[in-house]
């Protein structure tokens, strides 16, 4: 049994008044002896016992007319049903609201989770007292999601449901039914009874069916728990109609390097899901909040587009860039972010096997030609964001390592163990390393000092070498991993060339090390790995198994050279860039070298409030580890470091919303009802229909009221035939 007013119980004590009533006035009056009273007390005490039944009946009803009024106060309900006949029934429905980032859409002047939450309200509002329900919100992180909760319903609807449901706002995240089902499952199996659940959403096409409109197998899966369980899903469409919508899906910069007066481009990525135009539609660019360009244009329904924003950083250091846009039904994905790092010249230092000193010619004049040069012109704008140093293979000792952030091997011919000790040192500070194989490469001295039995910065074992110097047999590459961002763009793009690669020679590798990425294999018998990709301390090392000039290949003649590099060299040297951009909900975590330790250290979030953060030593003792939780709003996160005499350095980090919520591509939900039999449409059931879905629960509020005043009336019968009864025998 349940009370809506527990906290009236306590009022059950009122039911000892009548007996303390009874008790006082047998004890307030005197016994004094009168002759004409003894006479009364000697005719009274023949009928002594029919009085005291008589006194004991009035005081018993008395009594359980408090009792039982009480009682009703406090409102029970019986738990099982099993009294619908004495009670009224009551409905057990619980309203399940989709908060997800498309309900930020637009309906006229309000959104569509402001129109599911007044349609929600309403339902609500038709409950009476003594009915059951609870809340249930999705498309929210789990920090803001409420937890469902029953409450019963008294005069004025449910109070704390309608107060949660004024507080919910759009989140950022997708609707993912197939979990709510479950939670809501999970809440009928445990409180009992059928329960009908109001599902108030847009319904995302996306959300329901798969690319090919068929159903979703986690969606019917747990509406067969529902049913299991008791539960009824009723679905009320809240979906705007013909929403002007157009998202603006990516924010990217055309290098991958950034670096200090080299211009560059940002790359805005727009979508139009929709099937009308939106015209007059202003795109801005802002760099560390201030605009750099404004771009007004018109997207029709379908439109898919890129605009360029050409940008030159004067300064170094994390710059902060916002592409936004204006004027349609959804501001959810009405703009991106990215943070990134603006690095001054970048030193590459190439060490080349193949020096001729007689023609002046290397192994690496086809690599500085595909590199450029690090000339400026006349306005100060550097054609090249890269500063090479060549260098024989015999100066890598005495070369000056430490103030570059790439290093190329070109075909070196053998590796010393005091070279090798170097490159280990300049890989594990963070440096990255670019490794030509070639003709000259001596296996066995690259298998002592830098295979080192897999312990040792190379990758892989160096096996022989395999090449056709007449060139009648030749392989072609295959990509392994087109996602990796060195392939990205060597796999998206034909007009790259990767295609047009020939490779008559190679260097084939006996054994690898644990945890390489292959990026390319050769399309011989073997699927010889060409590119891979390993992780050394801080560093990376890229390895290509054939040379950096034609010797082996035609690759350095083919546009693909060009792009390769223009893609590794970025790579190599902020390697952690996309770790300074994430996606909702992904923490970051960063290791920070004992140098660059500040005692406090703050989180500052787009909205401008500061949160402490903590380093943890690492177990090396020679760095630290900074983790941010994963955060559930996007924009820029900055860092700040502050050391204890006052210097201040700063880091950025953005986060992004996901992709699709913006398409606005809703599902019928009479579609929704053929492909799901378990659904049904909602729109606001009548009360005769309201009662026969609904859960029933016993209410025993109006059978005690009616039992009170019974009681009441009994009550006022029996002392009046008792009162005239005792005349009647005087």
């Amino acid at each position: 049994m349940n009370f809506i007013n527990p906290a009236l119980l306590g009022f059950l004590s009122l039911g000892l008044i009548p007996i303390i009533i009874y008790l006082i006035n047998r004890q307030r009056y005197r016994r004094r002896p009168w002759a004409a009273m003894e006479f009364l007390l000697k005719a009274m005490k023949r009928h002594q016992r029919r009085l005291r039944l008589e006194n004991l009946l009035l005081l018993l009803i008395r009594t359980l007319a408090v009792l039982l009024f009480v009682m009703a106060m406090a409102r029970p309900s019986l738990d099982d049903g099993t009294l619908p006949v004495i009670g009224r029934t009551a409905r057990q429905e619980a309203v399940i609201i989709d908060a997800s980032a498309s309900t930020a859409a637009k309906l006229a002047s309000r959104t569509t989770l402001q129109e599911a939450r007044e349609q929600a309200r309403s339902l609500l509002l038709e409950l009476e007292a003594g009915d059951r329900t609870a809340l249930l919100v999705g498309g929210l992180p789990p920090a803001d999601t409420p937890t469902p909760r029953l409450e019963l319903v008294v005069a004025g609807g449910p109070a704390d449901i309608l107060g949660q449901l004024e507080q919910i706002s759009p989140g950022w995240l997708p609707l993912t039914p197939e979990f709510l089902i479950s939670e809501a499952a999970a809440f009928a199996a445990e409180e009992g009874g059928d329960w009908v659940f109001h599902l108030f959403s847009d319904f995302q096409k996306a959300d329901w069916f798969q690319e090919d409109g068929t159903e979703l197998p986690s969606v019917r899966k747990a509406l067969e728990l529902l049913e299991s369980s008791g539960g009824q899903l009723l679905i009320h469409n809240v979906a705007p109609t013909k929403p002007r919508n157009v998202s603006l899906t990516s924010l990217r910069p055309s290098s991958g390097l950034i670096s200090t007066d080299v211009p560059l481009s940002f790359q805005v990525d727009l979508v139009n899901k929709g099937t009308e135009t939106v015209p007059g539609l202003e795109v801005e660019l802002l760099v560390n909040g201030e605009v750099q360009g404004t771009r007004r244009i018109d997207v029709e329904g379908g439109q898919e587009l890129t605009l360029g924003f050409p940008h030159i950083f004067r300064l170094p250091g994390v710059a902060n860039v916002e592409a936004r846009l204006k004027s349609d039904d959804l501001d959810r994905d009405d703009a991106r972010w990215f943070a990134c790092e603006v690095v001054e010249s970048v030193k590459i230092l190439v060490a080349d096997g193949g020096w001729n000193p007689d023609d002046e010619s290397s192994e690496s004049d086809w690599l500085v030609a595909a590199i450029g040069e690090s000339e400026s012109s006349s306005r100060g704008i550097r054609l090249s964001p890269y500063n090479v140093e060549v260098i024989p293979e015999d100066r890598l000792l005495s070369a000056d390592l430490d103030g570059a952030r790439i290093l190329v091997l070109a075909d070196v011919s053998r590796m010393n163990p005091a070279e090798s000790e170097r490159i280990t040192k300049f890989i594990s500070d963070g440096g990255g390393v670019l490794v030509f194989t070639g003709s000259r490469m001596d296996p066995a001295s690259w298998t002592a000092n830098a295979w080192k039995n897999g312990e040792g910065w190379f990758p892989w074992k160096p096996g022989i070498s395999i090449s056709d110097p007449r060139r009648q047999v030749f392989y072609h590459w295959l990509i392994k991993d087109p996602e990796h961002p060195v392939m990205e763009y060597l796999a998206g793009d034909p007009e790259a060339g990767l295609g047009d690669v020939i490779v008559h020679g190679f260097q084939k590798p006996e054994i690898f090390a644990d945890g390489i990425e292959v990026l390319l294999e050769l399309d011989d018998f073997d699927q010889t790995p060409i590119l891979v990709q390993s992780s050394f301390g801080k560093g990376t090392v890229i390895v290509l198994g054939t040379g950096a000039d034609r010797e082996w290949s035609n690759f350095p003649v083919t546009p693909a050279y060009v792009c390769f590099l223009h893609e590794s060299l970025p790579w190599l040297t902020v390697q952690d860039g996309s770790r300074k951009n994430l996606a909702l909900g992904e923490p970051l975590v960063q290791e920070i070298s004992s140098a660059d330790y500040a005692p406090r250290i703050s989180l500052v979030t787009p909205e401008g409030s500061a949160v402490p953060l903590a380093l943890k030593e690492s177990e090396d003792r020679k760095s630290f580890l900074l983790s941010v939780a994963g955060s559930w709003s996007p924009g820029v996160y900055e860092i700040r470091f502050e050391k204890d005499s006052g210097e201040t350095r700063s880091d950025a980090f953005s986060v992004n919303p996901i992709k699709g919520e913006g398409a606005l591509v809703f599902a019928d939900p009479d579609g929704i009802v053929e492909i799901y039999p378990a659904v049904q449409r909602g729109d606001f059931l009548n009360e005769n229909q309201s009662e026969s879905t609904s859960g029933r629960k016993g209410d025993l509020w109006y059978p005690l009221f009616y039992t009170v005043l019974f009681l009441l009336v009994l009550e006022t019968g029996l002392a009046s035939f008792f009162s005239r009864a005792r005349k009647s025998s005087r």
